[in-house]
């Protein structure tokens, strides 16, 4: 029979309880980020907000929603630049502004790993469909 080893982190938080106004706050930041995808966050600014500490607040949001703050940011980022490069003649610059990236090329950077090409391809590629 193999050992399983789990991390100590692990343990430590996938059982951490949470109060009903911790909850309440996770959702507040969650609907925070889905309300302004171009605002720039950090952990420490949307935990104020909502009145978490940082820590709980990370570790409540990866619980309740499977995933972390920043990785649901992005991938909400990604979902709403595909939105924009289908539906809108919008430019890439444009685009990168709006889903909240300030330089043109971290957003392309981006989008690129997310879907696998860069978003002038992903755009010819699905107004071609």
């Amino acid at each position: 029979m193999q050992e399983i080893i789990i991390p100590l982190l692990i343990l430590q938080t996938a059982f951490m309880p949470f109060s009903a106004y911790d909850i309440e706050c996770i959702e507040k930041a969650k609907k925070m980020i889905d309300t302004d995808i171009s605002r720039h966050f950090s952990i420490f600014s949307v935990a104020e907000s909502v009145g978490i500490g940082a820590t709980k607040l990370k570790t409540g949001f990866r619980q309740m929603y499977g995933r972390g703050l920043f990785t649901y940011l992005r991938e909400q980022r990604m979902h709403r630049a595909v939105t924009l490069l289908t539906d809108t003649n919008k430019t890439i610059k444009e685009i990168s502004k709006i889903t909240g990236f300030r330089y043109r090329s971290n957003f392309i950077t981006s989008f690129s790993s997310f879907y696998g090409m860069p978003p002038g391809k992903y755009r010819k590629q699905h107004l071609e469909e």
